[in-house]
């Protein structure tokens, strides 16, 4: 069996070939490419059929294989006209159509109620929000016209397939759907205008969405293949991968975001969970990922991005040896402060904030790095001591998952954060999860259990534990105060 996945980020894509062998997967790596939002016209958009183009490019350099999922970033939609055309930009989720959206939805909608039918958290980004901020925009006649809302997963298996789905970890993310029915809540989407009908069916991960179209092989070369649902979130997909042998664990899926949380078997929607702004998110086999987002290494990518600019041409591997050297717990700042969520000059807003705070300006790339990467570490141990307060039971230990898994920097920062191990590992969970998605979808793999067991024989796992417990203890008072 070989199985190609697309994992998606904000940064980037890659699409991993996948191999079921004797008690283990192998993936090699196909094709890499850049990804990042378009700004035009004081809007930014994701360039779809760029990325599309490059996936069709990564299916043309794989040779044979049997299917293809694709697992992305959530909550961004495509419509499609009633000739099944592309009907509209996909926005990017941090454009700023959305701002003041929240309170014109939460004066139709308590937010309580809002919060127990769906489990999402409360945040701009949300599909609810986007689409309350489409309804209200010049091209609110698009919604009434489309014929089907795609997410950015399920809008590049249409082109290769011509079917349209809606894939259930994805859908549980958007605010718009109801975990306790099961379905799509007309209740919340009526009262703002929008219109049930352009919402597909939900169907679980693992389902076998249709094949290849004819153009796309004769396009690209490639042997028919079936198209499949995976859990197009690839934050699901990456849960998918924690190489756990315990029922109880953390997980932080690290890269643009940081997606920080547990799996539970039902949704958590207490007013302490509320009140702390965690999400319920749907996983694989219907388990609940409780999580919250933090912002994550989107802080340092934007730094990087102006270092570039400067002609510094650091790379992370170099920022991360230069923060070594700097001093430690000179600066911190609070990552999920609303000033870091949209982009450009992000080493000013930084300086900013530590200037508000009474604090050291960090200056050199260095101490940037630092700051942000200690900062990171502290903010998950906040975030696990909230974990473990709602959900009810003791974490013993976190497992880092996804791109950030490779700075051993941050993981050693985040062990003595918090004061627990940390296991680092496997780097590439996304795309893993995706793969073993596939594979249960043919019957190779019998179902989550088994995938992770495949998951431990099969990547490395590097065991980072805490170290200077007293001077980290000091550090976390001073970020409490920081963050109230």
């Amino acid at each position: 069996m070989k199985a190609l996945a697309l994992d998606l980020g904000g940064s980037g894509g890659k699409i991993f070939s996948g191999r079921l062998g004797s008690k283990k997967i192998k993936i090699e790596e196909i094709h890499r490419f850049e990804n990042g939002p378009v700004r035009a016209a004081d809007h930014l958009y994701w360039d779809i059929l760029g990325i599309y183009r490059q996936l069709l490019f990564g299916l043309a350099k794989a040779g044979k294989f049997t299917s293809l999922g694709v697992d992305a970033f959530c909550n961004d939609y495509g419509l499609l006209d009633a000739g099944g055309a592309l009907y509209s930009q996909v926005f990017m989720y941090r454009d700023s159509r959305t701002r003041g959206m929240i309170e014109k939805i939460e004066k139709r909608i308590p937010p309580m109620d809002l919060y127990r039918s769906t489990g999402c958290q409360r945040a701009s980004f949300n599909t609810l929000v986007q689409l309350a901020a489409h309804v209200s925009g010049a091209d609110r006649f698009q919604l009434k016209n489309a014929s089907s809302l795609l997410f950015v997963p399920e809008l590049l298996d249409y082109f290769l397939s011509g079917e349209t789905a809606a894939e259930f970890t994805i859908s549980s993310v958007s605010q718009c759907y109801n975990r306790m029915q099961g379905d799509w809540d007309e209740h919340i989407l009526k009262p703002l205008g929008i219109p049930l009908k352009i919402f597909p069916k939900v169907v679980p991960p693992a389902t076998v969405i249709g094949k290849a179209q004819k153009s796309v092989l004769a396009e690209t070369g490639a042997g028919a293949f079936n198209v499949v649902a995976v859990c197009h979130h690839d934050t699901a997909s990456a849960v998918m991968a924690v190489p756990s042998r315990e029922p109880h664990f953390a997980y932080i899926s690290s890269g643009t975001w940081s997606l920080m949380g547990t799996e539970t078997r039902e949704m958590i929607t207490t007013p302490e969970a509320y009140a702390y702004n965690f999400a319920n998110e749907g996983g694989f086999a219907g388990t609940n990922r409780f999580l919250k987002n933090i912002m994550g290494l989107w802080i340092l990518q934007e730094c990087k991005r102006q270092f570039d600019a400067e002609g510094l041409g650091l790379t992370y591997a170099q920022l991360d040896a230069l923060a070594q050297k700097a001093a430690p717990f000179r600066s911190l700042i609070n990552p999920n402060d609303p000033v870091f969520f949209s982009p450009d000059n992000m080493a000013q807003k930084i300086r900013q904030q530590c200037e508000k705070t009474c604090q050291p300006l960090p200056e050199s790339p260095g101490e940037i790095t630092r700051c942000i990467k200690e900062s990171l570490a502290l903010a998950y141990r906040s975030t696990l001591e909230k974990i473990e307060e709602v959900a009810g039971f003791l974490i013993p230990h976190v497992h880092i998952l996804g791109g950030g898994a490779q700075s051993a920097l941050l993981n050693r920062f985040a062990a003595s954060a918090m004061g627990r191990p940390v296991y680092a590992g496997p780097i590439e969970a996304a795309a893993i999860g995706n793969i073993a998605a596939q594979f249960i979808a043919a019957g190779g793999l019998s179902g989550l259990s088994e995938a992770r067991s495949l998951v431990r024989d099969s990547f490395p796992i590097k065991e980072y534990l805490p170290q200077d417990a007293a001077a980290w203890e000091d550090a976390y008072a001073r970020f409490s105060a920081l963050t109230g």
